[in-house]
């Protein structure tokens, strides 16, 4: 295996592995339900208190050793983790090491960091994130650390890219946190916001304002447009970016803005109510988007490719204002090479165009553009369930990796959708179709999970043993890897000691490639995941919601037993803030209140998808 492969995400990997493998109880393969339903209530909240207590006692440790690492960045993201951890059971704690994090940033970003190198922007990066964190918990908190941490004037005053003012971006974008608990407060403070500009962040509070207080979210979006006319969108590139997403907002049907996210769904996607906005309001920015437009100098690269789907809808509100667009669009289009003048066509098929209209407009696309047509066909028809017929256009029109992704994107939808009606016969029989060994490990050890979850121990070992005698015990790429994980995975669930099995050998590899990855940073041939010796770490590497998600929430059901042995594995890796970020994740999986965020059993109905949805993962 290359060293480009993500280590960070491994070194996580494994260690979600082996604390699954640890705390689960060992069952006989006979087993139909879990031993700990035996158990009384009485005797699971003991056991559970005791497992929590040990879990606090190891963030203790945690944080204690955290003090020693080189790093400022990664203390500030052990202590952000820490405290959101413990947030609900010390909030006073909490707040303090919150506060540290962020102290321990803005002291970093003042030191004697060189200014504008790589270093430095991964600091000015990681100041956002870790307030994103504290404003999950509590906005009001964010905005003070914010505007305590904000650089002197003259000190990271740079903006980034010419799109405003970075400061007020990172506001208004917490107060989009605050609408989820407190949409009153969060209008206040957002309308308060707007006197000093209008920034990307507050379409996220109306986004917000619009699930939690629809009339709230059409109050704001009016203010925001009356904020808009006093803008000059030919220069200000935020404003323009926020103007048009505004009002595409309001124009565009929902199902065309989620169509990427439902295409490879295998749930009902609920249609999204719109966001309502006042006759005037939406006249008044219609207008002044199309004005934009039309001074625009860019062509059809510009905003004229921005509002072109909208032109049904502008043609209704600013006829004038539409028939010169129209025209403008038009001379424009003339001007395109045949490659640009094809990807226009794509992306108006794309939001607009049947499966039928993409398939015929793909056997006159220029070569180089086909296959984009040929994904995207085959994506609608996904939508509509026809996964037959998505087959064939796959295998008659796509090749190579493009061709791979797609096909195992059917089939874990296919997979995913026998399961979700409990026909796991069904299942089965699309999984010995897959032809990639990897991707049939893989989709072998989620069907294990669906079985064991039903019940059934003994099938699930069965399929796990038909999926280990696929993967390579020495993996030499990331597709072997990711499918030995995910089969060491499956164990977890049915045969604990199978996983210790798989994984021992792996953390003893992870170590050897984090020291070589070191080596190559310290003589300037690394790829930025050292600093000063020490692995980079980042607020996501535990993210209930990231791409190990589904390991770390299988953990809530799996913390019982064997939380030494737990810990032991994790202090088997050999860099210190790598062993940090282990028993940070041990504790996560026991302490975190987020673990039930997402839903789906065991990895079906979450986690890997083309472009958001809920796939089986089958595919790498």
């Amino acid at each position: 295996m290359t060293l480009r492969t993500p280590l960070a995400s491994l070194a996580l990997a494994l260690l979600v592995f082996a604390n699954a493998a640890a705390q689960l109880p060992q069952l006989s393969q006979d087993s139909k339900l879990p031993q700990l339903s035996q158990e009384s209530k009485e005797e699971k909240e003991k056991a559970q208190k005791e497992l929590e207590r040990r879990a606090l006692s190891l963030l203790d440790d945690t944080l204690q050793s955290a003090q020693a690492l080189k790093l400022a960045e990664n203390r500030a993201v052990v202590r952000a983790q820490a405290a959101d951890l413990l947030w609900k059971r010390d909030e006073k704690r909490a707040r303090s090491l919150f506060r540290d994090a962020v102290s321990d940033l803005a002291a970093a970003l003042g030191g004697d960091t060189v200014k504008r190198d790589r270093s430095y922007w991964m600091l000015v990066q990681l100041r956002p994130q870790l307030l994103q964190m504290v404003a999950a918990r509590d906005p009001q908190l964010a905005l003070d650390l914010l505007r305590e941490s904000r650089p002197a004037p003259g000190e990271n005053a740079e903006t980034v890219s010419g799109m405003g003012d970075q400061e007020l971006r990172m506001e208004q974008s917490i107060m989009a946190q605050a609408a989820e608990n407190d949409p009153k407060a969060a209008l206040k403070m957002a309308e308060e916001s707007l006197d000093k500009g209008v920034t990307y962040g507050v379409l996220s509070v109306i986004e917000r304002l619009r699930q939690k207080d629809a009339e709230a979210a059409t109050r704001l979006a009016g203010e925001v447009v009356e904020k808009l006319q006093g803008e000059n969108l030919t220069s200000d590139r935020e404003a323009t970016l926020v103007a048009v997403n505004l009002l595409s907002s309001v124009l565009l049907p929902p199902t065309e803005q989620s169509f990427r996210g439902a295409a490879f769904s295998n749930r009902d996607v609920e249609k999204p109510k719109p966001l309502v906005m006042e006759d005037d309001a939406v006249r008044d920015l219609a207008d002044l988007v199309s004005s934009a437009a039309l001074k625009d100098t860019s062509g059809m690269y510009g905003l004229l490719m921005q509002v072109r789907p909208l032109m049904p809808e502008l043609e209704k509100r600013v006829p004038a204002r539409a028939a010169q667009l129209r025209a403008k669009i038009e001379a424009a289009y003339k001007t395109l090479d045949p490659q640009t003048r094809a990807w226009t066509q794509f992306e108006s098929l794309m939001s607009q165009g049947s499966a039928d209209a993409i398939l015929d407009a793909a056997a006159k696309a220029p070569p180089e553009m086909r296959q984009n047509f040929y994904s995207m066909a085959a994506m609608k028809l996904a939508q509509s369930g026809d996964t037959e017929r998505v087959r064939q256009v796959i295998n008659d029109n796509l090749s190579g990796q493009a061709r791979e992704q797609m096909l195992a994107q059917v089939d874990g939808l296919a997979v995913s959708r026998a399961v979700e009606k409990g026909n796991l016969d069904e299942a089965r029989a699309v999984v010995s179709r897959i032809k990639s060994k990897e991707r049939r490990a893989g989709a072998l050890a989620q069907l294990a999970t669906a079985f064991a979850a039903r019940g059934d121990r003994k099938g699930a070992a069965q399929l796990l043993d038909e999926a280990r005698g696929l993967v390579s015990r020495q993996p030499d790429n990331e597709k072997e890897m990711a499918a030995l994980l995910e089969v060491a995975r499956g164990y977890a669930l049915v045969e604990p000691s199978k996983t210790f099995e798989m994984i021992d050998p792996l953390i003893d590899q992870a170590n050897d490639m984090l020291a070589a990855a070191a080596l190559l940073e310290k003589f300037g041939a690394g790829q930025g995941l050292f600093r000063k010796g020490e692995m980079i770490l980042s607020p996501g590497f535990s993210n209930i919601n990231g791409m190990y998600g589904r390991y770390v929430k299988a953990l809530a059901e799996l913390a019982r037993v064997d939380f030494d042995r737990t810990r032991s594995d994790a202090d088997r890796f050999h860099h210190e803030e790598v062993r940090l970020m282990a028993r940070l994740v041990i504790a996560q999986s026991i302490l975190s209140d987020h673990l039930d965020a997402g839903g789906g059993v065991y990895g079906f109905g979450e986690g890997y998808t083309y472009g958001g949805g809920s796939a089986i993962l089958v595919g790498y």
